[in-house]
């Protein structure tokens, strides 16, 4: 039988530890606004490196360099060789999520150790970790969170004795921190800083004041031997501002000035402790309550060290902390260049700072009464917070109930009405985040390489995956209005306006839901066969030169330009690459003069390419045609509906023409030939005696062998 005496403070963490977590695993979606996205972006992480994924290849670019808001991608990318993309997201919410209570009752066990009561208000980080930020799906911030409070209460842990393995250990944390967020590392080195400077600058600055009257190379003497340990703390802090002066430098470079919103919604926003509303304003009633709790905290404390004339304690320093951060809430600009929701990530912390400077030894009753109110606001937040993802759960499931119809290596964007993203009909208008914009993201992860043509993330350098730089338009409005070649278009409270009719004018509806419709390109009803001839064995047979525009085209072939677009029934390229045509003077040959006059001209790039031929289920033979260049030599690959046909296939400038030929079975319909170099490297203009910059491609015949 359970014993109620033996249940202690540990095991209520735990229950709350998995109550808080329980939404995560019961509904089927994390109604965050940006989560889906990171999905998606980490699965283009895990796939890139694949050719086969010609259409993901071709919309986006890696950018793999240090930079934060790294950390949660990695992760990501990591769960996804191991699970399901929405499983994948439920681990890594289960690891952010459950972290921030962990990290908060570490921080305050450092900075409190021995006192009685020393958890009192550590139940203050339940709330806190479902919060603002989280639902806007930052999920990197959400982890910062947690590196913040692990670095700081390591730190204080460890201040009076910061050996090599410790300074190790922080520095650790403090490179997660930063890989996380940059704005949580910006304020853990600044708190750091702060309570580094009051527990040692300020007992130097005391013990040279009270050796003022002893002469001046005494009171030298007594400040310099003070600074000691401020200079032995300088000095491991100095990698520390190194790394927040290279990118606040490196962040003035590119943007010049912010953005504020004003004192009214500063006040607004801090009276309301809106760093933890995210749909409704249900929740300010009971965080005014909140505040007026802390308040009596606030006074308490200070009737505490009034009574016990305690004017100074190591912990005051805690107290700077969370006026500097006020401060820096008041006056901090909203954004600054594309970074933005800088005050509410700094609000978030405020709180947590009071909160480690409160007296946390006042009495059994008051520890007690404590903290049985942080408790009750704590699952009065949980409640309503599950309680409202219980009601958009089944909205959000309608958003993605298309995600099966759509096709391998197509792209699609996403529309809707203006106010139509903030709708819900069981939440009303959703006010401070929408969370159904970027679960449309969703679409592309179930079937194999898929572009989601809408992707925001791609604008901004400061994520991992970037739009590719000689395929994207002048603009993203570009992109995001005018993707003629868009093969799906998801619309979400679709908008009755003449553009979205226009744009879906060649679209036809596949599913349709209340507020829901998916839309996909239409078709030819099959191949487009009088464009083919017919073999002495009356089979189909059909040819192309692949040349610059304008040029002279090979007898019975189907000229083939850089610009050749693939059209449903046809055939064409499905790739921006290749970028041009290539001509030669040819003077020699090695095979018949048909195959001369392919070689006389070509295609070539450094990307790789995807060539679609529509045609009817069955066997062919494929005949490729490639040539030198003159005093070159290039290396190539070759796939054929992701079967590897060519690998390090070498033409060089001792070799006239050379063809390949292949048989390939077809069973969905079309026949995609993507050509690409062994690797993707940084060509200089002069530079093409060296391998694998390039390819060429001159022709192509595919000849049916076998009808199905």
């Amino acid at each position: 039988m359970f014993n109620w005496r033996n249940f202690s403070w540990k095991h209520l963490f735990v229950v709350l530890l998995i109550l808080h977590i329980l939404p995560l695993w019961i509904f089927a979606y994390f109604p965050s606004q940006d989560g889906a996205s990171h999905i998606y972006n980490g699965l283009v992480l895990k796939e890139y490196a694949k050719h086969e994924n010609y259409t993901m290849r071709n919309a986006w670019e890696l950018n793999i360099t240090v930079f934060p808001n790294w950390l949660s991608h990695i992760m990501l990318l990591g769960f996804l060789y191991v699970f399901p993309p929405v499983i994948s997201e439920k681990v890594f919410l289960t690891i952010a999520i459950g972290m921030v209570p962990f990290a908060f009752f570490y921080f305050l066990n450092a900075v409190h150790r021995g006192e009685k009561g020393q958890y009192v208000y550590a139940w203050l980080g339940f709330p806190f970790t479902y919060n603002y930020l989280l639902y806007m799906g930052f999920y990197n911030f959400q982890l910062s969170i947690s590196f913040f409070f692990f670095s700081f209460g390591f730190w204080w842990k460890h201040k009076d004795d910061m050996q090599v393995r410790h300074l190790a250990c922080l520095y650790v944390l403090l490179l997660l921190t930063y890989l996380s967020h940059i704005a949580s590392y910006g304020l853990v080195v600044l708190g750091i800083s702060i309570a580094g400077s009051c527990l040692w600058g300020a007992p130097a600055v005391a013990a040279a004041w009270r050796a003022r009257r002893e002469g001046f190379a005494m009171l030298l003497q007594s400040f310099v031997v003070s600074l000691k340990p401020v200079f032995r703390f300088l000095l491991y802090m100095v990698p520390m501002y190194f790394v927040l002066l290279e990118y606040y430098l490196h962040s003035m470079k590119q943007h010049q000035q912010g953005n504020h919103r004003g004192m009214e919604w500063v006040w607004e926003y801090f009276l309301g402790i809106k760093s933890i509303v995210y749909f409704t304003d249900w929740h300010l009633p009971v965080h005014y309550c909140v505040l007026g709790l802390l308040g009596i905290a606030l006074l308490i404390s200070i009737g505490y060290r009034i009574r016990r004339k305690e004017w100074v304690r190591p912990t005051d320093a805690f107290l700077l902390i969370a006026i500097l951060f006020t401060y820096m809430f008041v006056r901090a600009p909203w954004s600054y260049g594309p970074g933005g929701w800088i005050n509410d990530r700094i609000h978030l912390y405020i709180l947590l700072m009071m909160a480690a400077w409160f007296i946390p030894n006042m009495g059994k009753y008051f520890r007690y009464a404590m903290a049985a109110c942080l408790i009750v606001f704590s699952l009065i937040h949980f409640g309503r917070t599950a309680y409202d993802h219980a009601r958009i759960a089944p909205e959000i499931a309608e958003l993605v109930s298309g995600t099966h119809l759509i096709e391998p290596h197509t792209t699609y964007q996403i529309r809707s009405m203006e106010e139509g993203w903030h709708k819900s009909e069981a939440l009303g208008k959703i006010e401070y985040v929408t969370p159904f914009v970027h679960h449309m993201a969703l679409y592309g992860v179930y079937a194999k390489d898929v572009a989601h043509l809408s992707n925001y993330e791609a604008e901004f350098y400061y994520f991992p995956i970037n739009r590719n730089a000689e395929n994207a338009p002048e603009n993203y409005k570009d992109l995001w209005y005018h993707q003629a070649s868009t093969d799906y278009v998801i619309a979400w409270y679709p908008p009755d306006t003449p553009e979205f009719h226009a744009y879906t004018a060649d679209h036809e509806i596949i599913h349709e839901t209340k507020h829901l419709q998916v839309y996909r390109k239409k078709r030819a009803p099959g191949p487009m066969l009088d464009l083919w001839d017919k073999t002495e064995t009356d089979n189909l047979i059909i040819r192309f030169d692949m040349q610059p525009n304008g040029s002279q085209t090979a007898p019975n072939h189907h000229a083939i330009g850089p610009n050749t677009e693939y059209e449903s029934g046809k055939f064409g390229w499905d790739t921006r690459s290749p970028h041009e045509g290539y001509r030669v003077d040819r003077r020699t040959t090695r095979v018949d003069r048909r195959t001369t006059a392919l070689a006389q001209d070509g295609v070539w790039g450094q990307r790789d390419a995807a060539f679609k031929i529509d045609l009817p289920n069955g066997t062919y033979r494929v005949t490729n045609t490639f040539a030198e260049r003159e005093d070159a030599t290039h290396t190539l690959n070759l796939l054929a509906n992701d079967r590897q046909i060519l690998k390090g296939f070498t033409i060089s400038d001792d070799n006239d023409v050379l063809q390949h030929t292949y048989t390939v079975e077809v069973t969905d319909g079309y026949l995609t030939q993507v050509i690409f170099t062994p690797k993707d490297r940084v060509r200089l203009e002069d530079d093409w005696n060296n391998k694998n910059h390039f390819w060429i491609w001159n022709g192509c015949t595919v000849e049916q062998i076998q009808p199905k």
